[in-house]
C-alpha cells in the first residue's frame, strides 16, 4: 500500500507539470490524469479489507476493517467524489492553471482525501504499537499517563531503518509531504528563492513567509512520525525534507536545482544528530529534532542560493530568518516534550 502511494504522488506531480507546462489543455481525460487515477485505484484496492479478498467476511462491518485503516477508507470513497466533482468542474469552468489549480475547490477536496489515504502506514504502525503496548487491547485515553507523566517514547537508531514495520511509514510520510509540499508550490523557498531576488519590502515579507510555513511543514511530517511510531527512524527527516524540496522543481523545469538539493546535506546532517540525541536522552528528541532541522537544512539551502543565483538579501534578514525558523522550531518542538512529574506537598 505504501508503494501506491508513491504511484498516485507521481501521478499528481506529472498532472502538475501539464497543467503549467501544456497551455492548451482542455479536457479531463489526459494521460497524466490517466496514472493519477490508476494510482488511486492502486491504492484503493490495497485498502480493502483482506476479510473481503478472501470472501469470508464475519462479524460486525467495523470488524472487517484494519486498525488505522477506517480513515484511509474514507479518504478513498471522497475521493471518488472528488474524481467526480473534479471532471464536472472542468467541463463547467475549463481548465485551471497556475494557483488557481492549487486552490481549486475540486483539487482541495482531492487534496484532503489523497492525505488520508496516503497517511493510512502511519496510523496503521500506530494502532499496532499501540496494541503491542497494552497486551492486545486498545489503549484508553490516558492510558500512557502514570502519576502525572507521560510515557516518553522509544528511540531507535540505524537498525530501525532495516526494520521492516518502519518501511512503509517512511513511504507514506514522504509520499504525504511531498502532496503538501505541491499544492503550497506557491511558498516554497525552494523553488522560488527569495533570498537571490533584489531587496523589495512585499517580496521580502513573503520570503519570510515560505521560510516559515515549509519550515513547519517539515516539523509537522517528522513530530507526526515521531509521535505514532514511538521513535525517529533514521532517514526520516533527509526523506521529508527531499520531499519538500525536490519534487516541485518539476514546474519550473528544475531550474533552481542547487537550492533544492544543497539542503538535503544538511538533512543528513540532522539526521544524525537527532539520532545521537536520540540515543542519550531520548525526551528531548522533539526539541532537537524542532531546532536542528530548520538550523542545518536553511543555511545549506542558503550556500546552494549563493552558489547559484546569489544572495540579494542583507546579512540581517537572512541570518535572522535561519534563527526565526530555528525558535519558531523549538516551539513546535518544546509542545511535544513530556509533561514532568508534578511537585508533592
Amino acid at each position: 500500500m505504501a508503494l501506491a502511494t508513491v504511484w498516485l504522488a507521481g501521478g499528481l506531480f506529472m498532472d502538475g507539470w501539464a497543467h503549467s507546462h501544456v497551455p492548451t489543455l482542455e479536457t479531463f481525460f489526459t494521460p497524466w490524469h490517466g496514472v493519477l487515477y490508476s494510482g488511486y485505484a492502486a491504492l484503493a484496492i490495497s485498502l480493502v479489507p483482506a476479510r473481503l479478498w478472501r470472501g469470508r467476511p464475519e462479524g460486525p462491518v467495523r470488524d472487517w476493517v484494519p486498525a488505522g485503516y477506517g480513515l484511509g477508507l474514507l479518504g478513498a470513497v471522497l475521493f471518488a467524489a472528488g474524481g467526480a466533482f473534479d471532471m464536472t468542474w472542468h467541463i463547467v469552468f475549463g481548465i485551471e492553471v497556475d494557483l488557481e489549480a492549487l486552490l481549486s475547490p475540486p483539487h482541495l477536496l482531492l487534496l484532503t482525501a489523497g492525505t488520508l489515504m496516503i497517511a493510512t502506514p502511519i496510523r496503521a504502525a500506530a494502532a499496532k504499537r499501540n496494541l503491542a503496548a497494552n497486551g492486545g487491547k486498545p489503549a484508553a485515553a490516558g492510558d500512557d499517563e502514570r502519576d502525572g507523566e507521560i510515557a516518553t517514547p522509544a528511540t531507535g537508531g540505524a537498525l530501525a531503518w532495516a526494520s521492516g514495520p518502519d518501511v512503509p511509514v517512511l513511504i507514506s510520510a514522504t509520499t504525504a509531504t511531498g502532496v503538501a509540499a505541491f499544492f503550497l508550490d506557491y511558498l516554497s523557498p525552494f523553488t522560488d528563492a527569495p533570498a537571490a531576488m533584489s531587496a523589495n519590502g512585499d517580496r521580502e515579507v513573503l520570503g519570510v513567509a515560505d521560510y516559515m510555513t515549509y519550515t513547519v511543514l517539515i516539523l509537522a511530517a517528522v513530530l507526526l512520525v515521531w509521535t505514532r511510531l514511538g521513535r525517529m527512524p533514521l532517514g526520516l527527516i533527509t526523506l521529508v525534507v527531499a520531499a519538500a524540496s525536490v519534487p516541485n522543481g518539476v514546474f519550473g523545469d528544475f531550474e533552481n536545482l542547487p537550492a533544492q538539493l544543497w539542503p538535503l546535506a544538511g538533512a543528513v546532517i540532522a539526521d544524525l544528530a537527532v539520532q545521537a540525541v536520540a540515543a542519550r536522552r531520548g525526551d528531548l528528541v522533539p526539541l532537537a529534532a524542532g531546532v536542528l532541522v530548520p538550523l542545518l537544512i536553511w543555511p545549506t539551502h542558503l550556500i546552494g542560493v549563493e552558489l547559484s543565483l546569489g544572495i540579494a538579501w542583507s546579512l540581517e534578514l537572512w541570518s535572522g530568518v535561519v534563527v526565526l525558523t530555528a525558535l519558531a522550531g523549538a516551539v513546535l518542538g518544546g509542545l511535544f516534550l513530556p509533561r514532568t512529574r508534578p511537585a508533592r506537598d
